[in-house]
């Protein structure tokens, strides 16, 4: 029997011992986002309009991944509560032509200095980027997934230290 079920909205979430603040900047500061999960810093213009985008590291390059890895555009920011943007992968040419997704992320701190982060990936009409983004196997296919990334970015506020893949 053939599962014919497409998730096409992903949330994911994590509990991190970290101010909401010290999360948001873990995430929208490049000086932060390139510390943890693939290293390729992101670059934020925190405003309605501005432009968003991961860049790849040296190492990245040399292995052949293109310049920019994911780009797009801020939709909202509430700062440190809420950040949505459009998403586009460029991974494949695939996941280029599927075009812009949609990322949702809310920070809650509830009890003070403990954030609930939830991130929401509305692959709706994107298979190859529902699949990139599913990381069922870090190790072996070179990618982790949300669940990944953001394992990391909670292993990097509480420790210091990003995972070792």
């Amino acid at each position: 029997m053939t599962n014919t079920t497409q998730t096409t909205v992903r949330v994911h979430r994590v509990y991190i011992n970290a101010p909401a603040q010290k999360v948001w900047d873990a995430i929208t500061d490049p000086e932060w986002n390139g510390k943890y999960a693939f290293k390729a810093p992101s670059e934020y213009d925190l405003r309605p309009g501005g432009a968003y985008r991961v860049v790849s590291t040296p190492e990245m390059l040399q292995f052949g991944a293109p310049p920019v890895l994911v780009d797009g555009e801020v939709l909202e920011c509430e700062v440190p509560v809420r950040l949505v943007q459009t998403w586009r992968a460029h991974f494949s040419p695939e996941t280029v032509a599927e075009g812009f997704t949609r990322l949702t992320w809310e920070l809650e701190e509830d009890p003070p200095g403990m954030t609930r982060l939830t991130v929401t990936h509305d692959v709706e009409n994107a298979p190859a980027v529902a699949l990139a983004t599913a990381g069922d196997d870090p190790i072996a296919s070179g990618g982790g997934g949300w669940a990944w990334i953001l394992s990391d970015l909670k292993t990097f506020l509480e420790t210091g230290k990003p995972a070792q893949i």
